[in-house]
C-alpha cells in the first residue's frame, strides 16, 4: 500500500512548485500597495532635517531583491524618490537573511538616516529592529509583511492576508470561468 499523506503547503519549501502571480493580481496588489507607500513616503519627507544638511534621508531594507514583486515596490519607491530632490534614499538587499537586515537597520541608524523603511525577511524576528529604531526615536515603516504586536506610531503599508486571499480565489474563479 502506497502512503498518499500529502505534507501541508510550505511557502519556501514548495516556491518552484507554484506558479507565478498573475499579472492581473500582480497589478491589483501594486495598484493597493504603491499609493499606500508612496503616501507614506511623502509624509516621511515632510521630518525636519537638520540645519546643515537640507536632505531627508531615508533607509529602506527590502526582504530580497531578485523577487519580482518586491523589485516593483523597490522601482517604484526609486522613481518616487527621483521626483523628490530632498530626499536621499538609500535601499538595500537582506538577501532573505535576517541577521543581515538587522545588520542593515543598525547601519542605518549609526549613519543618522531620518526615518527607516522595512520590508521583513520574517516578521517574527523583527522585535530586535522595532526597538532599536523606536529608541532612536526614527520613524518606522514596515511593508507588505505586517510584524505582530506593533508599538504605538510604527506603520504598516500593505494588503490584508484574507482580503488579499479573497481576491486571489476571485480572480482565480474567473479565470476558471466560473467552474470549482
Amino acid at each position: 500500500m502506497q502512503n498518499t499523506i500529502q505534507q501541508p503547503f510550505h511557502p519556501r519549501r514548495d516556491r518552484a512548485k507554484r506558479g507565478r502571480p498573475e499579472p492581473a493580481m500582480i497589478v491589483k496588489l501594486a495598484r493597493v500597495l504603491l499609493p499606500a507607500i508612496a503616501v507614506t513616503a511623502i509624509a516621511l519627507s515632510a521630518l525636519a532635517a537638520p540645519a546643515a544638511e537640507p536632505n531627508v534621508k531615508i533607509g529602506v531594507s527590502l526582504a530580497m531583491f531578485d523577487d519580482v514583486f518586491i523589485t516593483n515596490v523597490r522601482d517604484a519607491m526609486a522613481k518616487w524618490a527621483k521626483t523628490q530632490p530632498d530626499v536621499d534614499l538609500t535601499m538595500v538587499d537582506a538577501s532573505n537573511d535576517t541577521a543581515k537586515q538587522v545588520g542593515q537597520v543598525e547601519n542605518f541608524l549609526a549613519q543618522g538616516k531620518d526615518a527607516i523603511v522595512i520590508l521583513p525577511v520574517d516578521t517574527t524576528a523583527t522585535g530586535p529592529m522595532t526597538k532599536a529604531v523606536v529608541k532612536a526615536g526614527k520613524p518606522l515603516v514596515y511593508v507588505n509583511r505586517k510584524p505582530s504586536n506593533l508599538p504605538k506610531g510604527v506603520v504598516y503599508v500593505g494588503s490584508k492576508s484574507i482580503d488579499a486571499g479573497i481576491m486571489n480565489m476571485e480572480e482565480l474563479g474567473k479565470a476558471m470561468g466560473g467552474k470549482s
